[in-house]
């Protein structure tokens, strides 16, 4: 009984979730036959479920407000706004009646009988809250694909079943804890040496496992139709509260979010649409002397790009004012009226997450402009989120909302402190930096360490200060690396490190709630080899070290300087295999890279390197010999095509004032700069994929195509082919690069290919026939691959 009283209180939260939006949009259109359908069987739902599970309170609302919409459904009643708001009272009756029934609480008694005596065609009755003066009713502009799930639309279509969501996150764990394992595995393999009977297998369970892992990750997302759909509700009620007429826009309710990132955005957006319509929209009057229409517009889109959501919530309303923020935050002391006359219109924008701050004249009882945003991006930050805001005087507002599409699956740096690593996340990373390096400079101001790069100076802290596991007196600054730090409010500082790994992508997972009161740690994540490391919360520990005004007054640049900065040309300094150093601009540098030295192949005039299973030119390799194990590459890009420069060590990144002195000597240098009172030869990207341009190709995998309907093809070949980094080819008219046959079939595979391998079923070529391989012959078909490969891209 216990199961199906919670399927009656999820289900019932499911309706109650959809039914507010189609209840605002019924009301802007009474003529919906289908809103109004959608809306009548949530009720008659609802008390069907109520008769069997014996609760009478709930039946007997349920029962009126399905009577009152019968008699609209028949004609026999025009639906009004009365009738909407009395709807919508009970409704909320039935929402608290349903959190009292999972608590197992008695719900209070009273109150049920003047919400159904509101149900009836009456000219005098007033809803609570309601104010007859208010205008008409707001309207919603949601169209059929973005506004709340229609049970219509929906039934037939897909097949479902409710699952607890402790449920989803085990699963979760079970695959997490398996690529862990795989990861491990992989390493204990490559020390292992090369074993080619288990490469195969082994890259079949990665690419699955991969699969798997992306099919319980959506499992958990949510469309964001799902937050849409309380959303008119609440304009609705703040609208007529406020005497104003707003109508709603959505766009882009398809996008998926994790459903925890859903529950965490809830909160925040709710604060803005508050602060938009008691203080950014004007009132139907102001509206009409402005020449605007008298409907204001609230407009909600979501897009999604890569592993980030951006959400805007814009109005047409009046826009910040920013000259009584800036007049504000002078009276309140936060800053000089000196250093606000410094500032420019959008610094003076994002004065409105300055705790306390308001464009209000007087405080509202349902908003005021500012106060709370400092809150708002606060927990935007903590899930690795950021906000924005771009405002124009008398056109609006709007506000930029950047989520990770996931909380459980984050890019981090891996850094480490001691014997201990951590992870960061890498939204937060703006550069790495050597402590040695000779343009980093270290001063002491009181009790804080202050770091001076690329002009500015910044508050620095250690990690082990940070954790209570090393002394402030004890730090040997320069023996450590800087990660700088950049917050989504554009607030930058140093943390010391001891030593900076890897970045990857973690399973972050959450910890005790008296850990996370520490303001150390986010989240927890396990390494490949099973041992637990905790996720740095940057936000919180900038908070609680009091950095704020430090960093705000870093990020204060003189209008002087911008431009001498602009000057400078941002490079990567790096030594070659031959131990110079050398420099190449870093606009060309896509990435940074380590393979293994198998992963390289040099004959003649040849070099590749295979990155990720696809294949790049190698250069670089030239000047000297390439270590014996492990390989540096700077990935360099010039927007079309890809090489890849072998170099020693990456040094750092640095910023080029000077000017480039041309050498005529070397073509494959721009010329000869000054880094550091030290000559550094800057390589000409130019000349560079100039003469290694025509390869490029090389970047996508080839193709093989296999025999039709061989099943031993499909389980013997196809898993060597991918492994040799090859695609299988599926499209028939596709041209393959090669493809394979087998002798006793006598038949080309379906297609065109540039090459074909034959295979015969003899270990013995017979007599005259050379130009076939043993089918099982694993190394002479792996070097007919290789050779293929080799000669498309030498």
């Amino acid at each position: 009984m216990d199961d199906l009283l919670a399927d009656f209180v999820a289900e019932t939260r499911e309706m109650l979730e959809a039914s507010g939006g189609e209840i605002v949009a019924w009301e802007a259109d009474p003529a919906d036959k289908a809103r109004l359908d959608t809306i009548f069987r949530f009720v008659h739902t609802v008390k069907g479920n109520c008769g069997f599970f014996d609760f009478p309170r709930l039946e007997k609302l349920s029962h009126a407000a399905e009577d009152a919409l019968a008699d609209c459904r028949s004609g026999r009643r025009d639906p009004d706004r009365a009738l909407v708001s009395a709807v919508l009272a009970i409704i909320d009756r039935i929402s608290e009646m349903t959190d009292s029934i999972e608590a197992g609480e008695d719900f209070p008694d009273g109150g049920d009988d003047e919400l159904i005596e509101a149900l009836q065609p009456s000219e005098t009755v007033e809803i609570v809250g309601e104010s007859r003066e208010a205008p008409s009713a707001p309207m919603s502009a949601d169209s059929e694909e973005t506004a709340a799930p229609k049970a219509a639309r929906s039934a037939g279509v897909q097949r479902s079943i409710r699952l607890p969501t402790e449920l989803l996150d085990e699963v979760m764990k079970g695959v997490s804890d398996m690529v862990l394992a795989r990861n491990d595995l992989a390493r204990r393999l490559r020390d292992a040496g090369e074993q080619p009977e288990i490469d195969g297998p082994f890259d079949r369970l990665s690419t699955i496992l991969a699969d798997v892992r992306t099919a319980i990750t959506r499992m958990r997302m949510q469309r964001l139709e799902h937050l849409f759909s309380s959303l008119p509700r609440l304009v609705r009620d703040l609208s007529n509260e406020l005497g104003k007429q707003v109508m709603v826009d959505f766009e882009g309710g398809e996008v998926e979010l994790d459903r925890e990132m859903v529950e965490m955005v809830r909160d925040p957006l709710t604060h803005i649409i508050r602060n938009a319509l008691d203080h950014g929209l004007e009132g139907p009057g102001e509206r009409i002397r402005a020449g605007k229409r008298e409907l204001g517009l609230l407009k909600f889109a979501a897009r999604q790009s890569g592993n980030q959501i951006t959400l805007a919530i814009t109005d047409d309303g009046r826009g910040i004012g920013t000259d009584r923020l800036a007049a504000k935050a002078v009276a309140a002391g936060i800053y000089s009226q000196a250093e606000v006359d410094a500032m420019s219109e959008r610094r003076k924008q994002h004065l409105i997450f300055e705790p306390g701050l308001s464009t209000a004249d007087k405080v509202s009882a349902v908003s005021g402009r500012g106060v709370g945003m400092d809150v708002v991006r606060a927990n935007l930050e903590r899930v690795g989120g950021s906000i924005d805001v771009v405002s124009k005087p008398g056109e609006g507002t709007s506000f930029y909302l950047k989520l990770p599409l996931t909380l459980s699956i984050i890019a981090a740096l891996t850094v480490g402190s001691g014997s201990q690593r951590y992870a960061v996340p890498r939204s937060f990373v703006e550069e790495i930096v050597f402590g040695s390096s000779e343009h980093v400079e270290f001063a002491e101001a009181g009790e804080r360490q202050l770091v001076t790069f690329r002009g500015k100076r910044v508050p620095c802290l250690s990690l082990g200060t940070i954790l209570g596991t090393k002394a402030l007196e004890d730090i040997e600054w320069r023996n450590k690396t800087l990660v700088l730090i950049r917050l989504a409010s554009e607030e930058v500082f140093a943390l010391a490190v001891d030593r900076v790994y890897d970045h990857e992508d973690v399973v972050v997972k959450p910890i005790a709630p008296a850990v996370m009161e520490t303001g150390l740690y986010a989240g927890t994540t396990l390494l490949d080899d099973g041992r637990p490391m905790m996720l740095l919360d940057l936000p919180s520990i900038a908070q609680k070290y009091q950095l704020v005004n430090e960093m705000r007054s870093a990020t204060r640049v003189v209008e002087e300087e911008q431009v001498e900065q602009r000057k400078s040309q941002p490079i990567m300094l790096f030594t070659g295999l031959d131990g110079r150093r050398r420099a190449v601009r870093l606009e060309l540098v896509r990435r940074i890279d380590t393979v293994a030295r198998e992963a390289i192949d040099i004959e003649g005039a040849r070099a590749q390197a295979v990155i990720d299973g696809a294949i790049f030119t190698l250069v670089g390799h030239e000047y000297g010999p390439l270590p014996e194990e492990k390989c540096r590459l700077l990935r360099l890009s010039d927007g079309d095509c890809e090489v890849a420069y072998a170099v020693q060590e990456v040094l750092d990144a640095a910023a080029m004032d000077g000017d480039i002195i041309p050498s005529a000597a070397d073509p494959s240098i721009e010329g000869v700069t000054l880094i550091g009172d030290k000559p550094v030869p800057v390589i000409d990207g130019h000349a560079l994929f100039a003469s290694h341009r025509r390869p490029q190709a090389s970047a996508q995998p080839m193709t093989c195509r296999l025999p039709a309907r061989s099943d031993w093809a499909r389980t013997i070949l196809e898993p060597l082919v991918e492994a040799a980094g090859y695609r299988i080819a599926t499209d028939a008219q596709e041209e393959a690069d090669v493809a394979i046959e087998l002798a006793e079939e006598q038949a080309t595979p379906p297609g065109p290919a540039r090459r074909v391998i034959r295979l015969r079923p003899e270990p013995e070529a017979p007599d005259g026939a050379n130009d076939s391989i043993y089918r099982y012959d694993r190394e002479a078909l792996l070097a007919a691959l290789k050779q293929a490969r080799s000669g498309k891209t030498a």
